[in-house]
């Protein structure tokens, strides 16, 4: 096995989109920033990079999109063109291949997904050593591409089913104390060929919503933070006097909740009842949310005897610092939840609903009155102000020299953050589309008018062209 800045390697470098290598995964339009020629290139950086790091083999799992196959059958070459061996999941999840990376003597791999977004993407997230790549990181795969810095081997192939050990263990480990009926809506994509098994196993009676597989998304798009993507869910809870609803993102580590009467919760929620159920067995312990979040998750993290600590949002990045504290438990709004309590550390939507069953069975108490409440409280969702994608983190850079906020405390771990007495205001560049994001929370609606003003003020005294209604 050698390594060489090759030449043919470096010609090759044109067709990858460097604007595809973002904060914490690889993503891209499939035959326009991504292709055959492009993904079996960076197989081949990836694999490069796991080998200059001691790996010897990755572990491979893909979606159900369309494109997945064959993009599957050429990043599997180009890692084994690196010298890297392969163990093929073929469709599974991606908490499936986080979750072989602890019970195998594989710790790293990657999955070719490109979770919640539309038909026309894939990208691929990476595992080295049970960690998420993120960052620089991740841009250290493209400029191994630019350099042409890869490695020539023959890499060996094997094939694995996790799968049966996945139900095997959580089902093994996990018990509910009475049967629930649930529907579940996986949105067509590959959750459904776990999730519905899953919560048989665990003795539920199960109502399935568009599990079967179909990568053009044809009833919604697989992704359960967006209200409309839940409507067809709602209406099933309520026709079929399920106890809960459930549903999951295009690769299954996220997860959205609807409750018996037809309502969908807020990750927020969702969040302060597995907080009320886990903390207060781990005193002292930091709890991990991000900067998304409500504020009152904080009070009731030390309410319960843990520590708040707030952090940057991504999956990538919200997992690595669960890992650096050993956290019980760690969320961020987008509905990723990461439990380690009796688990692994990262996001699993499958697993997460599997504890909320849990929590559910315990009592015959309808499931709304089983959320934890945070209170009367006034929050938006997610608010997209449309900008350029070569744009939005200078206009973040723009914002941190204008932000004058004195009545307010300002973390800037991630955009810019400003809590008050009566509430809070975030503004902070999309690590996935060409967007910044605002979010807002108070304890009455003036309280949030203010808030929203101020935060109107700043981002016009930066550009005035920006499209603000909010």
């Amino acid at each position: 096995m050698s390594v060489t800045a090759d030449p043919d390697s470096a010609a090759l470098a044109g067709p990858v989109a460097p604007e595809i290598f973002r904060a914490y995964d690889i993503r891209g339009i499939y035959d326009d920033q991504l292709n055959e020629q492009s993904i079996e290139l960076i197989g081949h950086a990836i694999g490069s990079e796991a080998l200059d790091e001691g790996i010897t083999a990755l572990l491979v799992g893909r979606d159900g999109r369309l494109s997945s196959p064959v993009l599957s059958r050429h990043l599997i070459a180009g890692i084994r063109a690196s010298g890297c061996n392969v163990v093929d999941l073929d469709l599974v999840p991606t908490p499936l291949v986080y979750f072989a990376t602890h019970r195998t003597t594989w710790t790293s791999g990657v999955m070719l997904t490109a979770s919640h977004n539309p038909a026309a993407y894939n990208g691929i997230k990476i595992v080295f050593r049970q960690s998420c790549l993120a960052d620089n990181q991740i841009q250290r795969i493209r400029m191994r591409i630019d350099a042409g810095q890869l490695h020539r081997g023959e890499g060996g192939y094997q094939a694995l089913d996790i799968k049966p050990d996945y139900l095997d263990y959580v089902s093994e480990h996990l018990h509910l104390q009475r049967s629930l009926k649930v529907v579940v809506d996986c949105g067509n994509a590959i959750p459904g060929l776990v999730a519905p098994l899953l919560f048989t196993r665990l003795g539920c009676q199960v109502i399935p919503l568009y599990c079967e597989l179909d990568g053009n998304f044809p009833n919604h798009e697989p992704d359960p933070t967006l209200p409309e993507n839940l409507r067809d869910l709602q209406a099933q809870v309520i026709s079929q006097r399920a106890d809960l609803g459930l549903a999951f993102d295009g690769d299954g580590d996220r997860l959205g909740v609807v409750t018996a009467d037809g309502q969908a919760i807020d990750t927020d929620l969702l969040l302060a009842t597995l907080i009320s159920d886990i903390v207060p067995r781990h005193p002292g312990e930091p709890v991990i949310f991000d900067v998304k979040c409500s504020s009152r998750l904080a009070h009731l993290i030390e309410s319960c005897g843990g520590i708040p600590v707030m952090h940057k949002s991504g999956h990538s990045f919200m997992k690595q610092k669960m890992q650096q504290t050993r956290a019980p438990l760690g969320g961020e709004y987008s509905a990723h939840i990461f439990i380690r309590d009796r688990w692994f550390g990262y996001d699993d939507g499958m697993y997460t609903a599997a504890r909320l069953l849990e929590i559910l069975s315990r009592d015959s108490t309808p499931s709304q009155q089983r959320i934890t409440s945070l209170g009367e409280r006034y929050a938006s969702r997610e608010i997209p102000v449309p900008v350029c994608e070569q744009q939005k983190f200078e206009l973040i850079g723009q914002l941190h020299k204008a932000a004058r906020f004195p009545n307010g405390r300002v973390t800037e771990i991630d955009g810019i953050r400003v809590d008050y007495a009566d509430g809070w205001g975030l503004v902070r560049a999309s690590n996935t589309s060409p967007a910044l994001l605002l979010r807002f929370e108070a304890d009455t609606p003036t309280a949030l008018a203010r808030i929203k003003g101020e935060f109107r003020y700043l981002l016009r005294g930066v550009d005035q062209s920006l499209s603000i209604d909010f």
